[in-house]
């Protein structure tokens, strides 16, 4: 409790803003039917290995962010018809801008792509299936 209290003076002295305990949720589902989905979340000072992940199966971790705001958690995935790396920003702290989540971060892997909180981010790759090639 006492290093709570801490955090949250050093916020309101330095950055001028105040910030709670409570930790963050990162969960990520795969809802590729069929597909297997391979997931690599890092930040700087933390690397929590390979996942793998079934059709209709999450994967969560948790944290705390720094007093700074700067903590950061990026996932490299791939998946069967995908294997061409994506990296995703899964978390960014409040020092890197704007994020649609705080405290829980929900995402959910499709064919189409990467959705957070039931909106859109990003697509995956084109023709990233390594198996079809056109030879010229």
């Amino acid at each position: 409790m006492a290093a709570c209290v801490f955090v949250v003076l050093m916020q309101l002295l330095v950055m001028g803003k105040p910030v709670t305990c409570q930790e963050t949720v990162v969960v990520i589902s795969n809802e590729m039917p069929g597909e297997v989905l391979q997931l690599h979340c890092h930040s700087r000072d933390n690397d929590l290995g390979l996942q793998t992940l079934g059709y209709s199966s999450s994967y969560q971790f948790h944290f705390n962010t720094n007093i700074w705001g700067t903590t950061l958690f990026t996932c490299d995935f791939t998946s069967t018809h995908h294997p061409e790396s994506v990296g995703i920003i899964v978390f960014q702290g409040p020092s890197y801008g704007f994020m649609p989540c705080e405290f829980h971060c929900n995402w959910v892997v499709t064919p189409n792509g990467f959705y957070l909180l039931g909106q859109f981010e990003k697509p995956w790759p084109q023709d990233t299936n390594t198996n079809v090639r056109t030879h010229t």
